[in-house]
């Protein structure tokens, strides 16, 4: 408050003087150009010049802005801008259209000017690869790596992509596997080497990343469920034995490949199935035997059931008696009965065989029943039913097959 005061009274004080001063000595000046003579007040003059100063700064410091910081600078800079920005918009709706040339012209061109070329060279490289402009693209991607050093993993992964959709896997594994060592947890590389094992059907490769894909969570879990279920799949059915190696060695073989598998997935249907493919190529029936039992035991499977009338065992009477107590809640399940008759053959219980055929057949007939029956009847000593069972088994195949065509 004392301060403004003081200012106040300072202002009204040199307010006065000027006036005292203008009123006691106003001097004039003259000005004379040609004919023409202005004369005025030296007071005038003073304002007169200083409004002349203050406008000429003024326009000094309008022109300095509007050519520099701000004013037509800027909105040239901005228009420009925006046109690249449109130019790029519209290249990535082109893309997203197929339109694969036009795509890669527009946002090539505005790459230089756009607020974010990475996007601009990216997008541009997959559209000249999905027009099979495969050397164009590489060079986008080269061009994406020179100007913007932090996108070059992105060009790198984009590059092995490429790779994996012209199918130069070859090219494509000696590309992403350096990748993978310096950016081991990156879930791109990632997907992109579980896509390239994928499709080489390199099973033993995909199943030792399969914990990082997990882990990283570079798919989201249905689908990596689903992929893991098809990797120890193709694991079983693809194993091969070394022609070299003992029949104890061979049996060790299959137990390190099922140890790999987790113990969530041991009672997938597909899994367990190419499991017991795996013991029967190595001869471990028994062990074949006692699986399926158990899984048959915890969850009723038709499929199953016919593999276990199928397997052979050191111990087939034992195998019957488990098969048997099946019987209380299937006694009418045509693979259960199909199952029993099997396993009878084995122990050579004939008669109980034929029952079980004969009551198969009653049930639903059909040419593999009817020759089973056959076979057992001649082990009987029984040629006049095997041959009518025989005969039968031949006409039903006939007429099913004319009914079909």
């Amino acid at each position: 408050m004392r301060k403004l005061l003081v200012i106040s009274i300072m202002a009204l004080l040199v307010g006065a003087s000027s006036i005292w001063l203008m009123q006691r000595d106003s001097g004039y000046i003259l000005l004379s150009i040609n004919d023409v003579t202005v004369e005025m007040t030296a007071w005038v003059g003073l304002l007169l010049y200083l409004w002349v100063t203050g406008i000429t700064v003024w326009l000094i410091l309008l022109f300095k802005w509007l050519s520099q910081a701000g004013g037509f600078r800027h909105w040239w800079s901005t228009r420009n801008r925006m046109r690249h920005l449109n130019k790029t918009a519209q290249g990535l709706i082109l893309f997203a259209d197929h339109d694969w040339e036009k795509a890669r012209e527009l946002l090539v061109d505005s790459a230089a000017q756009s607020s974010m070329p990475d996007v601009n060279l990216l997008f541009a490289a997959r559209a000249a690869a999905e027009n099979h402009q495969i050397d164009d693209a590489r060079d986008l991607l080269e061009r994406l790596r020179e100007t913007q050093p932090r996108a070059t993993l992105l060009a790198d992964k984009a590059f092995a992509e490429i790779l994996l959709g012209e199918e130069n896997f070859t090219q494509a594994i000696q590309f992403l596997l350096p990748i993978a060592e310096k950016k081991p947890n990156d879930r791109g590389v990632l997907r992109l080497l579980a896509d390239l094992y994928y499709l080489t059907e390199d099973w033993s490769s995909l199943q030792k990343i399969l914990a990082d894909l997990r882990r990283f969570k570079a798919l989201n879990s249905t689908d990596l469920d689903v992929l893991e279920i098809d990797v120890y799949t193709n694991l079983l059915s693809s194993f091969q034995l070394n022609i070299d190696s003992t029949a104890q060695e061979k049996i060790d073989q299959v137990g390190e490949l099922w140890e790999l598998i987790p113990k969530k997935l041991r009672q997938n249907h597909d899994i367990m199935c190419g499991y017991f493919e795996v013991l029967q190529l190595v001869n471990d029936n028994d062990k074949l035997v006692m699986l399926l039992a158990k899984s048959i035991n915890s969850q009723w499977n038709t499929e199953l059931v016919r593999r276990l009338g199928e397997a052979t065992s050191s111990v087939p009477e034992k195998q019957l008696l488990i098969a048997e107590k099946w019987l209380i809640k299937n006694p009418q399940d045509i693979a259960l009965l199909t199952a029993l008759g099997n396993i009878c053959c084995q122990a050579k219980f004939w008669g109980k065989a034929k029952d079980y055929f004969a009551s198969a057949v009653a049930l639903q007939p059909s040419p593999y029943l009817y020759l089973k029956l056959s076979e057992v009847l001649v082990e009987m000593g029984d040629f006049t039913g095997s041959n009518d069972s025989c005969k039968r088994g031949l006409l039903l195949g006939i007429e099913t097959q004319f009914n079909q065509d």
